[in-house]
């Protein structure tokens, strides 16, 4: 197959990248911890409500007992059971002075058929209703419950308006011995006050804490990431200090190329070529003619490879035309060597700095020759364009046999690869190499496109 380039400047939308508005890792990691700060200031609150909701239950139920066993139950007799009027007047003076005080709520004495024996509701005295299996459970003891009630159930008509009640269930045993429950109400006002008592008192020591504790881990950060920075400085100082002695000695070797030996080569080619031109055709003459015309040809070939390698050590100016005629000349070599029709495309609207465009030249370089290696491709594509307003993408894709089917190959075990992902990294570049669609190999590589090494 005839090897060919054909270069295009078709233009290509270009994409912004889906990093370029990301904040510093600092930024997130300073909103993530107020987030954070948020949530367990929000947790604090809602615990210490639980602690004082529990709280106000325990005291609930250590009034509700006090108030079963201290004062209702030993009021209680066949009497009261009856309605007497004296005997009831005692306990309902007793009662109403809690209520008085606002201590209490309201009131219910039930015995086991669930009789309301005696409540601060004359209406409902003597009346009968269906004891949850909760209630029931407490005659005969002196177990005590406690909830926050909603006050839906049919004895609480009188008491609906109120909103909530934090309500108890203490059993006992009145004057005469029998089991009964006394049913108390008590306000949450309590509840609520202990709860803010607590918020008050718990949350600002708990957010406090855990502000110092952030500010502490915030400064370790940012010192942490002036470190990485600093760091990084060096590190990039140091690649292009390596960069500039490295461009210095192949501007040396391409000089003494030039100079030397392909001014020496391409003299003494002049002078063979004049020497064969004075040479008889006939006899042994003959064919010493003809063994210096072949060593004039070899001669010929190595200056042009030589000429091709100065060009490749130490290539023209790259930015901008620069670029593009040192990329097709790049181009024209690999396809003659690999059999390969390349098709090369530089976005017209491409800008690069010095150094990004040396770094550009070096990945189509290191692409080509991979095709070239490995690839046992007929076709490439090589791709210059803008991906979004600071950065720059590589793209060097081939239609032969792809990553997986070659036979002990991996990207780690590639050294002109693995220089070129650690290049591209050093300059906060990334390259990514595998598979094509539908076959081949993808070489890609992203970078600043105003790269400057300082």
């Amino acid at each position: 197959m005839d090897s060919s380039v054909e270069a295009s400047a078709a233009p290509r939308a270009t994409r912004r990248s889906p990093g370029s508005a990301a904040s510093s890792p600092v930024r997130r990691f300073a909103a993530l911890s107020v987030l954070t700060l948020m949530v367990f200031a929000l947790g604090t609150v809602l615990i210490a409500e639980r602690i004082a909701r529990q709280q106000a239950l325990d005291e609930a139920r250590a009034r509700g007992a006090g108030v079963a066993n201290r004062l209702a139950a030993p009021l209680v007799n066949d009497e009261v059971r009856r309605g007497a009027p004296e005997s009831s007047d005692q306990l309902d003076l007793v009662m109403r002075n809690r209520m008085a005080d606002g201590s209490m709520s309201h009131y219910k004495i039930w015995d086991e058929q669930g009789r309301i024996i005696w409540s601060d509701h004359a209406q409902l005295r003597g009346r009968q209703f269906d004891l949850e299996a909760d209630v029931r459970t407490l005659f005969g003891t002196r177990d005590v419950t406690a909830e926050v009630s909603d006050l839906s159930r049919e004895e609480n008509v009188e008491e609906r308006g109120e909103g909530e009640l934090l309500e108890v269930y203490a059993g006992s045993f009145d004057a005469d011995g029998n089991p009964i429950v006394v049913e108390a109400y008590f306000p949450v006002e309590r509840m609520e006050d202990d709860a803010r008592t607590l918020v008050v008192a718990f949350v600002p020591l708990v957010l406090a804490s855990l502000t110092l504790f952030l500010a502490v881990v915030l400064w370790l950060a940012v010192s942490m990431s002036r470190r990485v920075a600093r760091a990084e400085r060096e590190r990039t100082r140091a690649t292009r200090q390596a960069l500039l002695a490295a461009d210095v000695e192949r501007r040396r070797i391409a000089d003494q190329l030039h100079d030397g030996v392909i001014q020496d080569l391409a003299g003494l080619g002049y002078v063979l070529s004049s020497v064969t031109r004075k040479l008889p055709n006939d006899g042994d003459v003959g064919a010493v003619r003809s063994t210096i015309e072949h060593a004039t040809g070899l001669i010929q070939h190595d200056t042009a490879m030589l000429r091709s390698m100065m060009t490749d050590i130490y290539p023209p100016d790259l930015r901008e035309d620069g670029l593009r005629l040192a990329v097709e000349h790049l181009a024209q070599t690999e396809a003659r060597e690999g059999a390969l029709e390349v098709h090369l495309e530089i976005h017209p609207e491409l800008t690069l700095s010095h150094d990004a465009g040396r770094l550009a030249y070096r990945v189509v370089r290191e692409g080509l020759r991979n095709v070239v290696k490995h690839a046992h491709a007929r076709h490439v594509d090589v791709e210059i364009a803008t991906e979004h307003p600071d950065g720059v993408v590589v793209r060097v894709v081939d239609d032969g046999i792809g990553p997986g089917t070659r036979p002990g190959w991996s990207p780690e075990g590639h050294l002109g690869l693995r220089l070129l992902r650690d290049t591209l990294d050093d300059f906060g570049g990334e390259l990514q190499v595998g598979q094509a669609d539908p076959t081949g190999f993808s070489l890609v590589a992203r970078f600043p496109a105003q790269l400057v090494v300082t």
